[in-house]
């Protein structure tokens, strides 16, 4: 598909729009750690998460629009080893919210050991990076977006959409946080404590199920 003139420019940008939705709005690791931050920090700690996320995710678009390695070389490679990396980290993730949520007698006791300033966008970085299935979405999906980017210039055309998608990631990351914040307010420390922990068993069930297909491939 090549586009040349400014409607064609609008039609790319439809098509990321439309494409990038089932990657960004997709339920995962990263999205369940930006609710849990979001009912303490609201939107700002949405929006530290997609600057992680952002971060990561620029690179591998430039990786892979630059060539620098193939889908199929990467994922027979390298696959098995980002799939258990990352289902250790979140399970390591995992637990250590437990703990705090455990041990912590109050609300307000509970943020002052889990919250911390770098602590969303670090997890932006980490849970992206190490998320198999981003990573399979850039390399699949992802890929012929980037490919049809290049009728823009070889670098442009990759900037140009980076800059069309990565919007979404902020507005849902930081619309979600928000809203996160919003419900915590209203519940009582007892509910809140069985919220923080449901959304850790999600955590768990998602690490426990990278960590498995990890081993299954290798």
């Amino acid at each position: 598909m090549r586009y040349a003139c400014g409607m064609d420019a609008l039609a790319f940008g439809a098509e990321v729009v439309a494409v990038s939705a089932s990657g960004v709005l997709a339920p995962g690791p990263l999205f369940v750690a930006n609710v849990m931050y979001g009912t303490r920090q609201g939107a700002l700690s949405g929006i530290k998460v997609a600057h992680g996320h952002a971060v990561v995710e620029s690179t591998v678009i430039a990786v892979i629009a630059a060539g620098l390695f193939s889908a199929s070389a990467f994922i027979a490679d390298y696959a098995d080893i980002v799939t258990i990396f990352g289902g250790v980290s979140i399970i390591g993730f995992a637990i250590v919210q437990i703990i705090s949520i455990v041990a912590a007698r109050k609300k307000s006791d509970q943020k002052k050991k889990i919250e911390t300033r770098k602590g969303p966008f670090a997890t932006g970085v980490a849970f992206s990076a190490l998320n198999p299935f981003f990573l399979v979405w850039w390399l699949t999906v992802g890929l012929k977006l980037i490919s049809d980017s290049a009728a823009f210039g070889s670098v442009t055309g990759p900037a140009l959409l980076f800059g069309m998608h990565v919007w979404m990631d902020y507005a849902w990351l930081a619309a979600t946080a928000y809203l996160a914040s919003k419900g915590s307010s209203v519940l009582k420390s007892k509910y809140y404590r069985v919220l923080m922990l449901g959304l850790t068993g999600l955590l768990l069930y998602y690490g426990a199920q990278f960590l498995t297909s990890g081993i299954m491939i290798k």
